[in-house]
């Protein structure tokens, strides 16, 4: 587990930012850093795009702890996709006016996240960390 602490903590820190839309809804329909993402996710409310990182994050938590490398792969680029989507929304946010650093972050998170992706053979001699 310890070799795949990126993954680890790239993937609790998307259930917590799950937690934070999931409990405080409101922040997307009303924070400016957010209003270009609430168009583009406009039939997604604040619970909804917070439970969506949960589930996602929480389903590869589950294949973290049980070493199933497929579900691993697949749910770190639909999380990867996410935080993505979260950067290009605060970019166009900032781009139109809104002073935030939002996407600074998002970018920042979604970056080092790819370092879960490894070309080089870990420990137990698989090639992908995911």
């Amino acid at each position: 587990m310890w070799e795949r602490r990126s993954s680890f903590i790239f993937t609790v820190g998307s259930i917590a930012y799950g937690f934070y839309h999931f409990f405080k809804p409101r922040v997307i329909s009303h924070a400016g850093a957010y209003e270009a993402l609430n168009f583009i996710l406009g039939f997604l409310s604040g619970r909804y795009f917070g439970l969506l990182f949960i589930m996602i994050a929480t389903a590869k938590l589950y294949g973290i702890i049980t070493d199933n490398t497929q579900l691993r792969l697949s749910l770190y680029f639909a999380l990867l996709f996410l935080w993505i989507l979260l950067a290009i929304g605060f970019f166009i946010s900032f781009i139109q006016g809104n002073d935030n650093a939002a996407w600074i972050y998002t970018l920042i998170i979604a970056g080092l996240s790819t370092n879960i992706i490894s070309a080089k053979p870990a420990l137990n001699g698989r090639e992908i960390d995911g």
